[in-house]
């Protein structure tokens, strides 16, 4: 019912090529309208991706090109060792087509925290411009973007590999059935994620979103091969007579005591001086934990939708605990300076201040123009 195939594939192109040409042409309105009742009795009752067609700017740019990165030198920083983490500027489309060529299944952790596409405008990064009211499922466009990213994430990991995707409930039902169809139904679970709690709460009031207060977000974990995959426990925090201590535990369902939202803008207010200087950080213990768990001493770890770089301090911080070697790839836009601004300046700030042992290497991804031969 959801399966990719080049049949359907060419079947869609035809079908909007057809639409296109109807509209280029002005042919009679009840023709288009006729055209568009097709289209939604075909659709009727069968959630199938691959009626998601939306082609991104991106992916024009590098239809007439190849991804590549450029070093920044001005923005590289020695580590102490032979080992250093990966700042990526540029649209993750790209940089992910890159990262295909270099990495393909040697990716062993992937922590995302996309677009939640809940349509607001006041975020510093372009949630809004992922809804699509007008289309028969306004969730389209954001599908389509993710599904695309998704597919190479899915290429990117090793056979024992794991992706974790934090959502609320805006999209968790569409992320999981896309997560089902690419991943596999048996290599696809459902965290909860408590996204507040008095410990870490000071500074927070959780307002009622519809009448209804949401006080959990979900973190959804797919498997490239989970009968294959062994998870390690992870360290969780207890309080025992109101003292705070750690044990190692198995994952569970329900991820406590692990940082809020709240907690995640605390830790950026003692870099940046202001708790708004991003607006929806995760907090460091939970990425932390998901890495351990799903990580080996010498494992390499993705982000393609970095942000303030929560992952690479988190991998950075483990590496300190256990003396491992793990190698953090992160990637971002530089939307609203983002990226220079925020994710490297943390990460500059922390080495410095938690003496980090890892570098940082700087890279801008860039389309490179194919040259024809005249």
């Amino acid at each position: 019912m959801m399966a990719y195939n080049s049949e359907r594939d060419e079947e869609h192109k035809i079908f909007i090529e057809l639409q296109n040409y109807l509209q280029d042409t002005s042919a009679p309105e009840h023709i288009v309208q006729l055209l568009d009742n097709y289209k939604k009795l075909i659709l009727k009752g069968n959630y199938d991706f691959t009626s998601l067609i939306y082609t991104e700017s991106i992916e024009t740019e590098m239809s007439n090109g190849s991804a590549v990165i450029t070093r920044q030198d001005d923005y590289c920083i020695e580590g102490k060792v032979n080992l250093s983490h990966q700042l990526i500027e540029g649209e993750n489309l790209a940089a992910l087509t890159y990262l295909n060529n270099e990495y393909r299944g040697e990716i062993d952790v992937i922590c995302i925290d996309p677009p939640y596409n809940t349509g607001m405008s006041e975020l510093i990064y372009s949630d809004h411009l992922l809804t699509c009211p007008g289309d028969i499922n306004p969730h389209n466009i954001w599908l389509s973007f993710m599904k695309k990213r998704l597919d190479i994430a899915y290429e990117l990991l090793s056979d024992s590999g794991v992706l974790f995707i934090n959502i609320d409930e805006h999209e968790i039902a569409n992320l999981l059935l896309l997560c089902n169809n690419i991943f596999g139904e048996a290599n696809t679970d459902v965290l909860i994620w408590p996204k507040t709690d008095p410990l870490f709460d000071e500074n927070r009031v959780e307002k009622p979103y519809d009448k209804i207060k949401i006080t959990h977000e979900y973190v959804i974990v797919c498997f490239k091969n989970k009968l294959g995959t062994s998870l390690n426990k992870m360290k969780m925090p207890i309080w025992i007579n109101e003292e705070y201590t750690e044990e190692s535990k198995d994952m569970e369902t329900i991820l406590k005591g692990l940082g809020t939202t709240s907690s995640a803008k605390d830790e950026l207010s003692e870099l940046f001086g202001s708790r708004d200087t991003f607006s929806t950080p995760k907090p460091r213990k939970l990425i932390k934990e998901l890495v351990r768990a799903a990580s080996h001493s010498k494992s390499i770890v993705l982000d393609f939708f970095a942000g303030s770089g929560t992952t690479a301090v988190a991998v950075s911080d483990l590496n300190k605990e256990d003396g491992g070697e793990r190698k953090c790839i992160l990637v971002t836009n530089n939307e609203n300076d983002i990226c220079k601004t925020i994710t490297f300046e943390r990460l500059k700030f922390t080495k410095t201040k938690e003496d980090f042992k890892e570098g940082i290497e700087y890279y801008i991804v860039e389309i490179q123009p194919i040259h024809q031969d005249k």
